[in-house]
């Protein structure tokens, strides 16, 4: 075993003189395996409802989306689309546009996104299945269709049973900004609700589906798309379909699997949540700074002793700093240990609620290995730096023996 370790672990383990550097030892010990129990306990519950919102939006998700990078519309290339259908994993190609415009109806109105959409989007997305009201059945007959969210239609009081009432869509001119309310500024065309869905939050409180041939003859003469989604074969190798479409597309497009047009979705919150317990970890680990000051300076006259024998003050350095590492080691394993037993009792017994209008019953849970990694590097970093302190304070404490 290496000397410096060997002393490390008999200051660690070791009775001391002194009862306050065991409190404070333990307190050390105690608030990094809470510090990291909470770490591991926060990333878990963001780990839960991130395969929740996953799941529930990834079924109306397309199997993979083409978009250009940036956002920007690009024109329908029918020879781009003849090239994508050819390949053998695609099963359905569908194409779209997004246009931001306002919505009338009554004398309500509201921004919104109107979506053009072709005859596959509804079977690429499953379009049939997220209806809450009304049909698509009479899609064919009317061209000026409109496919509604239902927050769209809650907040402009759309009734499917009116049938003397139409939405009026107003796009924005070419080079006008959307500043104000002024119809002036809009071009205006007319669209009849045919029915109500509800995909996720985001879509039913923004958008509003039509047919896209009609939306692209209204904005302008060509024929503008901001979107393709493919549907797959059962199966399909996604890694290697991705690359033939990169190829097809070129560098211009980002090619979007199911997760990729998702996993963006809490992961801010997750790592800001991550990053002010991480702080509050750093104030726990003062405590550390306070037991190892005290330790080194009982140990003083073994630190002669070792100096007096020809130990180095780098070696001598690196048995507090070991110390320091131990007791985040111990604090890492009690707070593993916490975190894996609350995540065994919220996951059986429910132990924290949400309120009933939430579709769950208590907060979704679930432990990442990468997680556990992530976790002890930071934890075992704040340590580390916290422990160079006071092992600094060796230089301070002379040999017994020197020599004239």
């Amino acid at each position: 075993m290496n000397l410096s370790a060997y002393f490390a672990k008999k200051y660690l383990v070791s009775k001391s003189s002194s009862q306050a550097i065991h409190w404070i030892t333990g307190i050390s010990i105690l608030g990094i395996s809470i510090g990291t129990a909470a770490l591991i306990i926060v990333l878990s519950v963001f780990n839960g409802f991130e395969f929740l919102l996953s799941s529930l939006f990834s079924k109306h998700n397309p199997d993979i989306k083409i978009v250009r990078e940036g956002g920007q519309l690009f024109l329908d290339d029918d020879q781009m689309i003849s090239r994508i259908k050819q390949l053998k994993d695609i099963k359905l190609v569908s194409k779209s546009l997004d246009q931001i415009c306002m919505f009338q109806y009554n004398e309500s109105q509201d921004f919104g996104t109107i979506k053009g959409i072709d005859s596959n989007f509804r079977q690429v997305i499953l379009l049939d299945s997220a209806l809450v009201d009304g049909s698509l059945a009479r899609l064919n007959e009317n061209p000026y269709f409109a496919i509604v969210g239902v927050g769209v239609k809650n907040k402009l009081g759309i009734s499917l049973e009116n049938i003397l009432e139409d939405i009026s869509v107003y796009v924005p001119k070419l080079g006008e900004a959307i500043d104000e309310l002024s119809k002036s500024k809009f071009k205006e065309y007319q669209i009849r609700p045919e029915a109500i869905f509800s995909l996720n939050q985001e879509s039913d409180g923004e958008y509003i589906y039509t047919d896209l041939s009609v939306l692209q003859s209204f904005i302008g003469d060509q024929k503008w798309i901001s979107s393709i989604e493919l549907k797959l074969i059962e199966q399909a190798d996604i890694k290697l379909l991705k690359k033939e479409l990169e190829v097809i597309c070129g560098k211009d497009f980002l090619i979007k699997d199911r997760y990729m047009q998702d996993e963006s979705f809490l992961r801010i919150e997750k790592w800001l949540f991550f990053l002010l317990f991480s702080l509050t970890l750093i104030l726990v680990s003062f405590t550390v700074v306070g037991s190892l000051w005290m330790i080194v300076l009982e140990k003083r006259i073994d630190i002669s002793i070792l100096k007096s024998l020809g130990m180095l003050n780098r070696d001598i350095r690196r048995i507090f700093i070991f110390v320091g590492l131990g007791i985040g080691i111990l604090g890492l394993i009690l707070g593993f240990g916490m975190a894996i037993g609350f995540y065994f009792l919220q996951d059986r017994y429910a132990l924290i609620g949400v309120p009933d209008e939430f579709i769950i019953d208590s907060y979704p849970i679930s432990l990442k290995f990468m997680d556990f990694i992530i976790v002890s590097v930071t934890v075992l970093s704040i340590v580390f730096l916290a422990s160079l302190l006071p092992a600094q304070k060796i230089k301070e404490v002379k040999s017994i023996f020197r020599e004239e």
